[in-house]
C-alpha cells in the first residue's frame, strides 16, 4: 500500500489487521454494547423493501447484512470500504446475499453515484476521515442519495461535554490520536451547510454516542 495513502489514511494498517476478528474484539470491548449500538442505528435507518442503501465504511459487512434482509431480493445494498481485508471479510459473510455488493473504495474520493440511494448508513465512520475530508463526504452523500432520501450516522459525539467528553478524548488519546480533531467537529452544522434538513440527533450512552439522521428534502 502506497505511502501518501498510509499519510491520508494513518489507521489503515489497524483495520488490515483486525478485519478477521474486529467484530468480535469490539463486542467483547464493549460488553455487547457495540452490537446493540449498531442495530439501533438501522432501526432508525428503517430500510425498506426495494430500497437502495449504501453502507459507508462498511466494514466486515456486518450490518450490510442486516440491511440486505430489511430491502430483500428487490433492493439492493452497497458496501464501500478503503481496506482489503474488510471487504474480503464482508464478501465472505455475505456470499449467500445476492442483492449486495462491496466495493474497496476510499470514499474521500467521488463516488461517481447520483440521486441513486434511498439511504445511506455510516457507523463509527466520520469519525475516522480526514477532518478536511468531512464536507466532502458529507456533499458526495447529499448528491447520492435520491430527493426524500435519509443518512443516517452513529458514531462518538463531537459536542460532548462534562465526564463524558473527559471519557471520550482520554480513549482517543490512548487508541485513536490521530482523530482528536474529531472534537472540534459541528457534524449537524456541516450537515445543514451541503443541504440537509429534517436534522435530529439521538444521544447514546451517558452522551458519548450519539445517531444523527438527515433528510435531502
Amino acid at each position: 500500500m502506497c505511502s501518501a495513502l498510509r499519510q491520508e489514511h494513518p489507521r489503515i494498517d489497524f483495520f488490515e489487521r483486525s478485519a478477521r476478528h474486529y467484530d468480535l474484539l469490539l463486542d467483547l470491548l464493549t460488553f455487547g454494547q457495540y452490537a446493540a449500538f449498531l442495530k439501533r442505528a438501522v432501526e432508525m435507518l428503517a430500510p425498506g423493501r426495494g430500497e437502495k442503501v449504501l453502507d459507508l465504511c462498511s466494514g466486515t459487512g456486518r450490518v450490510a447484512s442486516w440491511i440486505a434482509q430489511s430491502v430483500g431480493k428487490e433492493g439492493e445494498v452497497v458496501g464501500m470500504d478503503i481496506s482489503k481485508g474488510m471487504i474480503e471479510v464482508a464478501t465472505n459473510r455475505c456470499k449467500r446475499l445476492r442483492n449486495v455488493v462491496f466495493l474497496q473504495k476510499d470514499v474521500t474520493r467521488s463516488w461517481e453515484y447520483q440521486n441513486y440511494f434511498n439511504g445511506i448508513f455510516a457507523s463509527f465512520a466520520i469519525h475516522e476521515l480526514p477532518g478536511s475530508k468531512r464536507l466532502e463526504i458529507f456533499k458526495e452523500s447529499y448528491l447520492a442519495l435520491k430527493e426524500k432520501g435519509r443518512v443516517v450516522i452513529g458514531d462518538f459525539n463531537p459536542q460532548v461535554s462534562g465526564k463524558g467528553r473527559t471519557i471520550s478524548q482520554t480513549f482517543f488519546t490512548l487508541f485513536e490520536r490521530e482523530n482528536l480533531n474529531f472534537f472540534s467537529f459541528d457534524q449537524n452544522e456541516m450537515l445543514r451547510e451541503v443541504g440537509f434538513k429534517k436534522i435530529r440527533t439521538f444521544l447514546v450512552l451517558s452522551n458519548i454516542l450519539q445517531i444523527t439522521v438527515a433528510f435531502k428534502i
